[in-house]
């Protein structure tokens, strides 16, 4: 998954100052208001984006484990039937994890 980067930090957009005007606008209460809910909502947004880049590592490594379990079974790897037996239901926890039940 490709990483996006973005253009302001909730810091950045806290942190930003504006030149004021002597023409009629907004409240800036009513703008900082706003703005502090934006910060609130992109920082969320930030953790849930670092929070997924880390499950599609983990389903990844998972998924690599499954398939090199496979391939252990498939070429006998194993010394004994019992052997079999626990990676096949190593395997079937893995999909599990993976792939939920």
């Amino acid at each position: 998954m490709e990483e996006m980067t973005l253009k302001y930090s909730a810091k950045d957009i806290y942190e930003k100052e504006f030149e004021r005007a002597m023409v009629r606008g907004f409240k800036p209460e009513d703008v900082d208001g706003f703005l502090d809910d934006i910060i609130s909502d992109y920082q969320k947004m930030e953790d849930m984006n670092h929070q997924l880049m880390k499950l599609t590592d983990e389903n990844k490594k998972l998924k690599k484990e499954i398939e090199d379990l496979r391939i252990r079974v498939a070429t006998g790897r194993g010394d004994s039937g019992s052997q079999n037996y626990d990676l096949l239901k190593r395997i079937s926890n893995l999909e599990k994890a993976v792939f939920g039940k």
